[in-house]
């Protein structure tokens, strides 16, 4: 096999197919599948919960294929400069550029599992750009304890010609929608490892995507890549319990001010519980904290004319949704029976996030 290319050409193929933090037990697994046949450059990786294949077109003037460690390889492209060659001959791999060569000692195609061979249920187009939105402003709430394993991803509910996804961690509860054309009607919960993935593989795509969803599985397809991740078990909780349906006590707020005195009231609350009590008197909100270092307290004029009230938050949590809102305006507000916070985008009624506060 002897291949000839860029340098960035291979970075992207060979980063997009390497699954991220993979130190598989397996030692086989820790290997990508190269192949040079037909005019196509080929890998695949995989770690057996979730798989990449990625095919372009490529300067080759010998066929064949091998299998080279991962992590190993993208670190010495990584690591070199302009046109780079690569050359197999017996399991033995010269890769070479200018003046630099280096040699790896392959394994036989033949070890590596093969790719998925899925028969889908459901399939639809979406524009990456809407799907790494969608994910960016939910992702956060995710739970990153892996006891909690319907809370471990996110929660992609289709029907309706709607897309909605949800994330929580017990303490918190993300939920956003938009409009999308599909017939169908399914909900799947993808794990949280498979989205850091997708979001890898769609960085720089531009052209609509192809979903996939059969009964365990999620697929992802661009025009190079397939993607392939079980999907989580378990049975995701109705979050449509935990939204207030009652009017709330609402505040609206200037996003940048507000993230600011919460910045601020973190400086001493973390050193602490992590809880501020938020108070409204007199259209006047007021934040304060204390800790062993110390206490801080925060005042916004508001314009309120609801019954006044006083709740305990995590402002981290808080903050948290703060970073991801890029609208100056947003709607803070706690339920009737001040049992839940929520914060809503003015005038977007796509987007929710529920806090639950600290108990007293």
């Amino acid at each position: 096999m002897k291949i000839i290319s860029k340098k960035e050409i291979l970075q992207d193929q060979f980063q997009k197919t390497l699954i991220s933090n993979l130190k598989s037990p397996i030692p086989i697994l820790n290997n990508i599948f190269f192949e040079a046949k037909d005019g196509y450059l080929t890998t695949i990786g995989t770690d057996m919960n979730m798989s990449i294949k990625y095919k372009q077109k490529i300067d080759i003037e010998k066929d064949g294929s091998i299998l080279l460690p991962g992590r190993k390889l993208t670190e010495i492209i990584n690591n070199l400069e302009d046109e780079i060659i690569i050359e197999v001959d017996n399991l033995k791999t010269k890769i070479s550029s200018k003046g630099s060569i280096f040699h790896l000692t392959g394994i036989p195609p033949e070890e590596f599992p093969s790719f998925p061979k899925i028969k889908w249920d459901i399939e639809f187009n979406i524009p990456p750009n809407l799907l790494l939105e969608m994910i960016r402003m939910v992702i956060f709430s995710a739970s990153q304890d892996e006891t909690l394993i319907p809370f471990c991803g996110i929660y992609l509910e289709l029907g309706n010609n709607k897309i909605k996804m949800v994330t929580s961690d017990k303490y918190r509860l993300s939920v956003i929608s938009d409009n999308l054309e599909i017939k169908d009607s399914i909900s799947i919960i993808i794990p949280i490892k498979a989205v850091y993935e997708i979001i890898k593989v769609l960085r720089g795509i531009e052209k609509d995507i192809k979903v996939y969803i059969s009964d365990k599985e999620i697929g992802i397809e661009t025009e190079n890549i397939l993607f392939i991740s079980r999907q989580l078990e378990g049975k995701f909780p109705d979050y449509n319990k935990i939204i207030p349906k009652e009017p709330l006590r609402e505040i609206e707020l200037d996003r940048d001010i507000f993230h600011s005195v919460l910045r601020r009231i973190s400086l001493i609350s973390q050193e602490g519980d992590n809880s501020s009590k938020f108070i409204t008197e007199k259209n006047r909100l007021f934040i304060t904290a204390e800790s062993s270092l110390g206490d801080v307290r925060e005042e916004i004029e508001i314009d309120y004319k609801g019954d006044e009230f006083s709740i305990l938050f995590n402002p981290k949590y808080i903050l948290d949704v703060l970073k991801n809102i890029s609208n100056n305006k947003i709607i803070f507000a706690v339920s009737n029976n001040i049992d839940k916070g929520i914060i809503k985008i003015k005038d977007n009624p796509n987007i929710i996030y529920i806090i639950m506060p600290v108990r007293e």
